[in-house]
């Protein structure tokens, strides 16, 4: 759970305390446990939040597909098959801040000793049938199992704890309630995580994506209404979600 921990700071950049308390912004969705739904199938739940003077905003999601199977094409694997990890799309609305992250799907090489992820996950790819996802059926001991969902919740929390560097690509005009879209994109990117190399995309050789709406009438939503119409605090193309969350911290900490 080291990994899950620490990205639970990703995020969230420090800010002079108020009284009433201090603010920060996790809006970037955390994966809080993996588990297997009644039907037999792999799903995630968690959270983002916000702490504003005092009072924490928590935001749920749950059963949010999850599949990990054989990749089609081994080439290349090392001493262990390639997996394929997928995650999703995850949709939030946290106090008028409206995050919509595209499918996010993480090609994986385990290396047999070359860490604890890399050891669980050749120890399970064996077992598996190539396009065969993992599911509640699996001939593993209940410990090996737990420590598997445990390893892939951390796994998929860096994979998402990265999109603090993803970049505004596009805003879209709109009318209404909703005062803009931010389009983000970060990748397709490479990790080293515990004995894995971990290919990082939207499940098409693109960038994996996230879509910010702003929504008038609640608290985030008209601060970034604000930052994007608001002359020197104007956030455009370039900016990337830290810039965002440390722009709208500075808001809630006035």
């Amino acid at each position: 759970m080291l990994i899950g921990a620490a990205l639970l700071g990703l995020g969230m950049p420090d800010a002079p305390a108020k009284q009433g308390g201090p603010s920060s912004i996790q809006v970037i969705p955390t994966v809080t446990n993996i588990a297997f739904n009644t039907a037999g199938d792999l799903v995630a739940s968690g959270q983002a939040l916000v702490q504003n003077k005092g009072k924490t905003t928590t935001v749920p999601f749950s059963d949010v597909p999850v599949s990990l199977a054989l990749a089609a094409d081994q080439t290349g694997a090392g001493t262990c098959p390639i997996l394929d990890l997928t995650l999703g799309p995850i949709n939030l609305n946290v106090l008028g801040l409206v995050v919509e992250t595209s499918q996010i799907c993480l090609t994986i090489t385990a290396l047999e000793d070359g860490g604890l992820l890399g050891d669980l996950l050749c120890s399970v790819g064996e077992l598996l049938s190539p396009g065969i996802p993992l599911n509640a059926d699996l001939a593993l001991p209940a410990t090996q199992l737990d420590s598997v969902l445990t390893e892939l919740e951390n796994l998929l929390n860096a994979a998402l704890g990265s999109l603090v560097d993803a970049v505004v690509a596009d805003i879209t005009e709109l009318r209404g309630r909703d005062c803009a879209i931010l389009n983000l994109e970060l990748g397709p990117v490479d990790l080293t995580l515990l004995g894995l190399n971990v290919h990082l995309d939207d499940c098409n050789d693109g960038p994996v994506t996230v879509d910010i709406t702003a929504r008038r009438g609640q608290l985030l939503g008209n601060l970034l209404c604000g930052l994007l119409h608001g002359g020197d605090g104007l956030l455009g193309l370039n900016s990337t979600l830290q810039d965002i969350l440390d722009a709208l911290l500075g808001g809630l900490s006035r």
